[in-house]
């Protein structure tokens, strides 16, 4: 890097540092990072009676029409337990980490089988690394490709679906209940002192799910119920998440971009309805997030307005678009790094 390069970036962290401090101030000043204890108890609630009631109703054995009913709206208020527990993981519910860490455990490795452990494990290295190819864990896959360097690097079956990605990527994710609780289940093999919490609850996680519905229902049934919940997850984590960063800026390793500016490239928001921020959990303010996850999720439709607005006056491009249109993009990108895969068996990195 030559100096005329090196000032360049030092002026563009300075200038990055400033506006970070006033958006700051903004935000403070409109009390966005105010806690709303009673609106996360509410929440919390509705997700614990609704899980519990559609799980009552999976053991009176139902036709199947009811049972699909069932088993939809449970993968539904996993995902929201999902949310609460991420919304809790950030300190954005409380302070107090007895609290923190049993709420956790509750919404994330009871309710969902995505072990808490594994979950702080992986988020706190996508944060500060969001879209980095070199530390972000969110944007490496075995199969999927979601840089050059990645794409150039497959071979034999993940080749073959990196060739054919930005269809497969639809369809494939539909697995991703199932690839997350293997993953959190394989952390917790691996790393027996950081799960130790983990492993009683996600077993009685397990338990709730094969015991009382085998001897009710038998195991086979038990079995097909869980597996059926598990892939109705995917598709929903999917609609959420994967337009979240995908087909924005990919961060070179040793790149240095001030937070305000590194997290402005790398992210998008999407729909911006209230009915938006209820099937999203909040996080389709996805910005205000990233910059600051402190933020209760009842607070981001606020914070959004005032950092689009403040984005506006400082000239600083603001990512905002339908989901229709974020999901075009993320197809095509993953049609772009398709491009990049070696279509010779024989052909090295």
């Amino acid at each position: 890097m030559d100096a005329n390069q090196t000032i360049a970036q030092a002026r563009s962290f300075a200038t990055g540092q400033r506006l970070h401090r006033l958006l700051l101030g903004e935000l403070n000043e409109a009390g966005c990072f105010r806690r709303a204890p009673l609106r996360s108890a509410l929440y919390g609630t509705f997700i614990v009676a609704v899980y519990a009631a559609a799980y009552a109703a999976l053991l009176t054995g139902p036709a199947i029409g009811a049972r699909l009913l069932g088993l939809a709206t449970l993968a539904f208020i996993t995902v929201h337990a999902g949310f609460l527990a991420h919304e809790i993981g950030h300190g954005a519910v409380t302070r107090n980490r007895r609290l923190t860490e049993a709420a956790g455990q509750l919404f994330h490795t009871f309710l969902t089988a995505l072990c808490y452990s594994y979950f702080r494990h992986i988020h706190r290295s996508h944060h500060p690394h969001c879209n980095d190819r070199g530390r972000d864990p969110d944007i490496q896959s075995g199969v999927f490709s979601l840089y050059e360097q990645s794409a150039r690097e497959k071979r034999g079956f993940a080749g073959m679906v990196s060739r054919h990605q930005g269809a497969l990527i639809w369809i494939l994710v539909w697995l991703q209940g199932f690839t997350l609780k293997i993953d959190g289940l394989k952390y917790l093999r691996a790393n027996p002192r950081a799960g130790r919490a983990d492993r009683w609850v996600v077993a009685a996680h397990f338990a709730a799910w094969l015991v009382p519905p085998a001897a009710v229902l038998g195991p086979a049934e038990a079995l097909l119920n869980y597996a059926l919940m598990t892939l109705l997850i995917g598709p929903y984590l999917g609609t959420i998440f994967l337009v979240n960063h995908i087909g924005t800026r990919v961060v070179e390793p040793g790149e240095r971009l001030h937070h305000f500016f590194h997290e402005i490239a790398v992210t998008r928001n999407v729909g911006a309805s209230r009915l938006h921020d209820f099937v999203f959990g909040g996080v389709n303010n996805h910005i205000e997030h990233h910059l600051f996850p402190s933020i209760p999720s009842a607070r981001l439709r606020a914070a959004r307005r005032i950092t689009r607005e403040f984005c506006r006056r400082h000239g600083v491009a603001y990512r905002e678009m339908s989901w229709f249109a974020a999901a075009r993009e993320v197809t095509r990108h993953f049609e772009r790094m398709s491009a990049f895969v070696p279509r010779d068996p024989q052909a090295r990195p």
